[in-house]
């Protein structure tokens, strides 16, 4: 895998479930070497959803016979984009098609690093898999809704290209080469050649795949709380729900 950056030691408390758009904690098996194992099936558990508080309205009384003149401001949630973020455990195991294990080695915090992939595709072509093409981004954007000039396509929020080289499945994808971006930590935009938790668009056929670096215990977008990974992801409001996939492959 990928060399990744060490995180750096916190007296703070793991993450908080208070004020997370979407948290997960996955627990991992893998079925291969993970050097050369396919990202694997991850397991959901821990699952807490939240969303924003309604803020509440401004109010003037002003006499009869007045004109006011007004600066208006508001925050509103983006129904197009769901975030998942959470902590990561795993095991290594020797198992059969029917899930009986020969032998199971666990592994520590430290050793659980990596990638997690998210797609809406639960068969993804991992030997095909490599950076999207902007057709594919802009066919997705006009399928969720988004216009040209939205300024929450995936297309105007996926405008870096700046990313270390990727190993998946014995495979190399070259550093500098996708569409990336990098959510926000305490609260505040990441620079992307050095956020903790950058965030690349692949593809294996039509299936886009969103990716970013397992980076345990580091800070999240939450001031003083620690997390292992978090991304974000569209969503199609037209339709029914989105439903997403996840996967991650473990490596040293």
């Amino acid at each position: 895998m990928e060399n990744k950056k060490i995180p750096k030691n916190h007296t703070s408390q793991r993450l908080s479930a208070f004020g997370l758009l979407f948290v997960l904690s996955l627990t991992l098996i893998f079925f291969t070497s993970p050097v050369k194992a396919e990202p694997a099936g991850a397991t959901v558990s821990n699952n807490v959803t939240a969303t924003s508080a309604a803020a509440t309205p401004d109010n003037r009384s002003d006499a009869g016979g007045t004109i006011t003149t007004m600066l208006l401001s508001t925050v509103q949630q983006d129904a197009n984009w769901k975030a998942y973020v959470g902590n990561v455990s795993g095991s290594l195991t020797l198992d059969d098609a029917n899930g009986n294990t020969i032998y199971s080695w666990a592994l520590s915090a430290a050793e659980v690093t990596g990638e997690l992939y998210i797609s809406k595709s639960i068969n993804v072509g991992w030997s095909t898999l490599g950076c999207s093409s902007d057709g594919l981004i802009n066919s997705e954007d006009t399928t969720i809704g988004f216009s040209a000039i939205s300024a929450d396509s995936i297309n105007r929020t996926f405008n870096e290209t700046t990313h270390d080289a990727i190993f998946v499945a014995g495979r190399t994808i070259n550093q500098d080469t996708c569409r990336t971006t990098a959510t926000f930590v305490n609260d505040s935009q990441q620079s992307i050649a050095s956020a903790n938790f950058p965030e690349i668009i692949l593809a294996s056929g039509t299936d886009l795949v969103y990716m970013t670096p397992l980076n345990q215990g580091s800070d999240s977008f939450v001031n003083e709380s620690l997390v292992d990974f978090q991304a974000i992801v569209p969503d199609d409001v037209t339709t029914a729900i989105t439903r997403y996939y996840f996967y991650v492959e473990i490596g040293s």
